[in-house]
């Protein structure tokens, strides 16, 4: 509707000018030396159109001569970049399937950019070729556009770490904790390197920055630090009493008295004859936790006063007088002591509650010392019967350590 109506406004100016110019054609006169040309002005305004339409033309046809290389450039573009599309939904789907080699191929085949090399390399890893792997790497960290380069390095990290390889690993990420210090993927990465490699010390280092960025939920990182500071006084108990006096020193007050790193500790003093120490030690941590494993270690220690350190431990009693594994620090606490009738009520009391291999143990122990080996055996034989319902006691201290001061 809107093409004819223009075309009868045409028709109408083309009547109304010829019209006009049928009653006063005019005329136009235009002189160059001696030549002279005249024509009527309708004529001129005619041919004056026509000149300026195939100008237009020209002029139009000049333009696209000169885009034709880059239309044909970007139409090339399009192409390869729909084969490329197509290659990456087919190599996806064939890495879901977990067709590693056909994934592998189909990524490939068609003007790849960086996501296809990583696909490309995480379905090499699949199939243990780490040097294609690393060089697919290589290709997508070159082909991918700066702002998405953190991103290939993080997940070539993760490559590395799945393959067990956690130097590498630190070596790609070393770099990006310079470039993004508070990145949680970096953070998380780096925990995950020094729990691989057992680097303790850059574990510690890295608890702080773990805790302020929420990598880890609360607990979590209490743990962490829990076990990250039983490793470290592990370590440096086994350099030497210096090392982990020093690592001692420098814990929190806090940490210094959970349970799993009072042990260590406490341990470490009774080996190195500082009994007292140790004794006093354990007894603040149980204050603030009550802890079984805590409680068992204190009646292996053998301090300079065995009766106060028995008087001590019944202290405990007040509102425990059921925890079974109090009665059976007791018991021993007893037996060193030589308070054997006491030890007897103790242990057959635990065992009323909890029978358990270490109650039956130590009751055997006590009817040997009294000289009553029959009995002593019926009970060792039970112990190796029976279910154990508490956690048997820490190992038995050095015997330098662990002499009576009788």
């Amino acid at each position: 509707m809107k093409w004819l109506i223009s075309i009868l406004l045409v028709l109408m100016a083309a009547v109304s000018l010829a019209l006009l110019a049928h009653q006063d054609p005019g005329f136009v006169v235009i002189g160059r030396g001696p030549w002279t040309l005249e024509t009527s002005l309708f004529m001129f305004g005619f041919l004056l159109l026509c000149s300026l339409g195939l100008l237009y033309f020209l002029a139009r046809a000049g333009f696209l001569l000169w885009q034709l290389p880059e239309r044909w450039q970007h139409s090339r573009r399009s192409r390869l970049h729909g084969r490329a599309q197509l290659a990456l939904q087919q190599g996806v789907s064939a890495l879901a399937e977990g067709a590693w080699t056909e994934a592998e191929r189909t990524l490939l085949r068609s003007y790849p950019h960086y996501l296809h090399y990583l696909g490309a390399a995480y379905a090499a890893q699949q199939t243990q070729r780490l040097e294609r792997r690393d060089e697919y790497l290589e290709q997508a960290h070159n082909n991918a556009p700066a702002e998405y380069r953190l991103m290939v390095n993080l997940l070539q990290a993760d490559l590395q770490l799945a393959a067990g390889q956690y130097s590498l690993a630190l070596a790609t990420v070393k770099p990006l904790q310079a470039q993004a210090p508070k990145h949680p993927r970096v953070l998380a990465l780096l925990l995950r390197i020094y729990q691989g490699l057992h680097n303790w010390y850059g574990l510690w280092e890295l608890l702080p920055e773990l805790r302020k960025r929420k990598v880890l939920s609360d607990s979590e990182a209490d743990a962490l630090e829990i076990s990250t500071a039983v490793a470290l006084l592990h370590l440096t108990v086994a350099q030497s009493t210096l090392a982990a006096t020093t690592t001692w020193e420098r814990l929190p007050k806090t940490l210094r008295l959970k349970p799993a790193v009072t042990q260590i500790y406490v341990k470490h003093l009774a080996q190195e004859g500082q009994l007292d120490q140790a004794d006093t030690l354990l007894r603040d941590s149980l204050k603030q936790h009550w802890d079984a494993d805590s409680v068992l270690l204190y009646a292996e220690l053998s301090t300079t006063n065995a009766s106060q350190q028995l008087n001590r431990a019944e202290a405990w009693l007040k509102g425990r007088e059921r925890d079974p594994v109090l009665l059976l620090a007791l018991g021993k606490l007893c037996m060193r002591n030589r308070l054997w009738g006491k030890a007897q009520q103790y242990l057959e009391a635990a065992l009323g509650i909890a029978p358990n291999t270490a109650v039956y143990q130590a009751l055997g122990d006590l009817l040997n010392q009294l000289g009553e080996t029959g009995q002593a055996a019926e009970q060792y034989r039970k112990g190796l019967l029976s279910l154990t319902t508490v956690k048997p006691p820490h190992a038995p201290l050095p015997e330098s350590a662990a002499a009576t001061s009788e």
